[in-house]
């Protein structure tokens, strides 16, 4: 295989169009969610709804694991160029992972272009990389070539979360129980951003569904936003991702958006009814 692109499974993307280019392979490495005594794999197949289920009914503190370097390495074997597209740093070792795997096939003698991508963020953003990578590979760009733009891309792609539930952030400390439970009964939603440096950053608290997701577009706009590319993934939530394609689309109606699941680790995060919105901004066009 000439081009490979793995990505660990906080890309909710479990399936690749390569646009007919039966020389790009894909595949997905997953992280696990830990509840407990039970071990959630976020593969494909994985029942996100059992696992939201019981991490609602689990009092105790939850986690989550990487990938090993073992599987990192496995997946990047079959191919002579490799793109591998982690969530950030800051929040799982999979990237450290990724480049251990990438130490020990040089020390073995690989002959492979390895590039490893730490997005600095997770979801639809990661996702909105890999489309662009797919894009590059089919303009028949050299490794080098496809490594630089797609750094250059990630610079200018963001995304905005929103959280309706705390729960999670509660039982890891992360949210003290009273600030946690005030939320929940207020109504309070949480919008925040992936910073540049890799951190979830709070944006503001709001009460009322529509408004928060009516800032959140806002905050597109205000970042950006000019009728790019978006990926909106939600834990549950098809009501609310609607509401922000249709919005979106209102505004910029020639625009594509794509609304997909979250998978079993962003969901973890996320939460139920948790929103992740990748977009393009504007300078997306000189990328």
């Amino acid at each position: 295989m000439k081009w490979k692109i793995v990505v660990d499974s906080s890309c909710d993307l479990r399936e690749l169009d390569t646009l007919g280019n039966d020389e790009i392979g894909f595949e997905v490495v997953p992280l696990k969610v830990i509840v407990g005594e039970r071990e959630f794999v976020d593969a494909k197949g994985l029942d996100t709804a059992e696992m939201m289920e019981v991490m609602k009914n689990y009092n105790g503190k939850t986690s989550s694991s990487t990938p090993n370097i073992g599987e990192w390495k496995e997946a990047f074997a079959d191919a002579e160029n490799v793109f591998a597209v982690t969530i950030t740093g800051t929040l799982s070792g999979s990237a450290a992972s990724a480049n251990n795997a990438k130490r020990i096939l040089e020390e073995e003698g690989s002959k492979q272009n390895i590039k490893i991508i730490d997005t600095l963020s997770t979801g639809p953003e990661m996702s909105l990389l890999v489309e662009k990578i797919v894009e590059l590979i089919n303009k028949g760009l050299s490794f080098e070539e496809i490594c630089t733009k797609s750094e250059k891309y990630l610079s200018t792609t963001h995304l905005l979360y929103v959280l309706e539930s705390l729960d999670n952030l509660i039982k890891n400390g992360r949210v003290s129980k009273l600030e946690g439970g005030l939320a929940g009964l207020l109504g309070i939603r949480i919008l925040g951003i992936a910073s540049q440096e890799g951190t979830l950053e709070l944006l503001s608290k709001c009460r009322g569904q529509k408004k928060v997701y009516d800032q959140m577009f806002e905050k597109m706009v205000e970042y950006g936003y000019n009728g790019g590319k978006v990926i909106i993934s939600h834990c549950f939530n098809d009501k609310w991702a609607e509401y922000l394609k249709e919005k979106i689309k209102d505004k910029f109606n020639a625009c594509k958006v794509t609304i997909m699941p979250t998978g079993g680790l962003c969901s973890y995060y996320a939460q139920m009814h948790g929103i992740l919105l990748g977009f393009e901004t504007k300078a997306t066009a000189n990328a």
